[in-house]
């Protein structure tokens, strides 16, 4: 009976085995795009703190978790303008939009993964987005690859700003603002997570 009893717990332990990935941030990457309804842009990145990444017993992502620095965030394209990257970059961090001081991460949580149908390793990615101190749901497409003992999540997601309260420049809050002074009421992150087994 000992012998059943230890063996039915084995089991179900085995059932029950999951992989652990621990994000990578130096290999890892949150690029920003937002433009003005001129068409003009900004791009930059923001650096990834940490995240997990389990996996069930078929190797399939279960769970996931990515903590974000807002206070990295960083722009590209005015690089060659030092005084107008910074004015930029210090904008961005103030109350008119990310509060980095107030709240120095932003994180999402993973929900639910299904397959894309007909495409290889694509799937359909639904999360709680913190930004700001606010959560709201997200939905987005991303593809996930593993080799060996590392795995790799890519993805892009379009941020309607004004459920975070991101209200600053937008069209259809302020409407008395011309075309060159309206932000769109949507941006871009896109992900680029690496994460090595434990």
């Amino acid at each position: 009976m000992k012998t059943l009893i230890l063996s039915t717990l084995l089991l179900a332990g085995s059932l029950t085995m999951a992989d652990v990935y621990q994000i990578d941030p130096a290999a890892s990457r949150v690029e920003w795009k937002a433009g003005k309804k001129i068409g003009s842009y900004h791009n930059g990145d923001i650096k990834v703190k940490s995240g997990q990444v389990e996996t069930d017993k078929k190797g399939a992502v279960k769970s996931a978790n990515v903590v974000v620095d807002m206070k990295t965030i960083g722009n590209e394209d005015l690089k060659a303008d030092a005084d107008s990257q910074k004015k930029l970059v210090g904008h961005l961090s103030s109350d008119d939009f990310f509060k980095v001081e107030k709240y120095p991460e932003s994180t999402f949580v993973l929900k639910t993964l299904k397959p894309k149908a007909g495409a290889k390793d694509e799937y359909i990615a639904k999360g709680d987005l913190t930004m700001i101190g606010k959560t709201e749901a997200v939905e987005f497409p991303v593809k996930i690859t593993k080799d060996n003992n590392l795995l790799k999540g890519e993805g892009t997601l379009s941020i309607e700003r004004l459920k975070w309260g991101l209200q600053y420049g937008s069209g259809s809050i302020f409407k008395s603002l011309t075309a060159d002074k309206i932000i769109n009421d949507s941006f871009d992150l896109k992900l680029n997570l690496v994460a090595n087994k434990k």
